[in-house]
């Protein structure tokens, strides 16, 4: 239990460097506890850290996270939401599993994330660069209990 909530604390704090650094303390034992705890975060960029946190390990239990976090907008910290992107395609499906290809290739990895989320009945709005909110890039759709007037 103290383990997840460190783990917790770390999502919360969004500490990508302590992220980084206690993903090899993940278990496969934390996952369950870790993908409900994915459910309970409003905020897209906890999700993000989340996700960060838990994408070296291999568990049915994540994978409607991954296919949940495909769908965070790329308002804020594009490059960190789209590389989480690209390492949840790859615990999604096999195929996709290429993410040097998507990190030097953004729109091959807009591209997947459309497909996929198609595929799946998830693709609320489009990932590409044509979604806008008041002004601003949005893509992906609003986190549960997100207030916004855009959303």
């Amino acid at each position: 239990m103290y383990e997840l909530e460190r783990f917790r604390s770390l999502v919360l704090s969004l500490s990508w460097v302590e992220i980084e650094f206690a993903r090899p303390r993940v278990r496969s034992e934390h996952v369950d506890g870790l993908a409900r705890i994915y459910w309970t975060l409003d905020d897209w960029m906890q999700r993000v850290a989340l996700v960060q946190l838990v994408q070296d390990q291999d568990h049915p239990a994540l994978r409607p996270v991954m296919l949940d976090v495909l769908r965070a907008p790329l308002t804020e910290d594009t490059e960190n939401v789209e590389l989480t992107k690209a390492a949840a395609l790859g615990l999604i499906d096999a195929r996709y599993n290429t993410f040097m290809t998507f990190y030097e290739d953004r729109a091959a990895l807009h591209a997947a994330v459309d497909e996929v989320l198609a595929a799946h009945g998830s693709g609320e709005e489009p990932s590409g660069p044509s979604d806008r909110c008041c002004g601003q890039l949005r893509r992906g759709s609003a986190p549960l209990g997100a207030a916004s007037a855009c959303w």
